[in-house]
């Protein structure tokens, strides 16, 4: 009997051993700044205080499995490039795509997913793909994002007459195409998708006008060496069934590709220069 509690004792022992190596390991791992919108559904949104989306539970595994936590940082994303420029963030998730402008002030993982974009309109609306992209019509997009800069730079600067609406959410646009202060919004097709599956009062008149890759970028220079961690991270996320696991909760209509995608980035803007 004494030998058998002398048995559970050092069973005791090895337990709580374990537990304080592993708070120990925890509070030692790095945390960095993620910077996000929390009004981008399904990629970040916050609930109640809560962050949740595909991009906020993906960066949850890959801290996992390559060593560090994060902690958001909701920002707008006007302003967000400019943040992860400067330092004020370490990371920025959130549905971002890459384009070659934006890889001269900022440093970008491998893309881990393509996306097209959408033009929505009131549900009501008689406008058509052609007429809600023409003729004096106002169309919306999120200030910042590669949806306002193809409206600007395949329509605008090239003669199509629209009348350009930045928003600093995509919400803020659903708002005013809802009451009729816009006639189209162009969004990338998750994104506009969630708010069509909301029964918000849209529908989509275009789709596929133009794709991006989606890829997530860290500080200039990569001070604390993410870039690495982040594509390992993807890649052990595709190989365990995260990937899947995350497109079937908050992308059920897509495909599951291998991810990382092997761009290479240089060839990549060369060939759209």
């Amino acid at each position: 009997m004494f030998k058998f509690k002398k048995q559970m004792l050092s069973v005791g022992f090895i337990c709580a051993a374990f537990l304080l190596s592993s708070l120990s390991y925890a509070a030692d791992l790095p945390v960095y700044k993620l910077g996000i919108d929390a009004a981008f559904p399904p990629w970040t949104w916050a609930e109640k205080g809560e962050i949740k989306g595909f991009d906020w539970e993906l960066f949850q595994y890959i801290g996992q499995v390559e060593g560090f936590k994060v902690e958001a940082a909701d920002i707008p994303w006007s302003a967000i490039i400019a943040a992860l420029s400067k330092g004020k963030i370490d990371i920025l998730a959130g549905g971002l795509s890459y384009t070659c402008k934006r890889a001269e002030v900022i440093d970008y993982a491998l893309p881990h997913w393509k996306t097209d974009y959408w033009t929505l309109v009131k549900s009501t609306s008689k406008l058509n793909c052609i007429t809600a992209m023409s003729n004096g019509a106002n169309v919306g997009a999120q200030a910042g994002t590669t949806g306002y800069r193809w409206l600007k730079e395949e329509l605008k600067d090239k003669g199509v007459n629209i009348n350009i609406k930045g928003y600093e959410s995509v919400e803020l646009g659903i708002k005013e195409l809802e009451i009729g202060r816009l006639d189209a919004l162009h969004v990338d097709s998750p994104t506009a998708r969630g708010f069509i599956e909301a029964k918000r009062d849209v529908r989509y008149v275009c789709k596929g006008l133009h794709f991006d890759y989606s890829a997530y970028a860290v500080t200039p220079g990569d001070p604390h060496k993410l870039i690495e961690k982040i594509n390992a991270g993807i890649k052990k996320a595709y190989e365990s069934g995260k990937i899947e696991e995350l497109v079937r909760k908050y992308l059920p209509w897509a495909s599951v590709e291998a991810v990382p995608y092997p761009v290479d980035y240089k060839a990549f803007c060369t060939e759209s220069n």
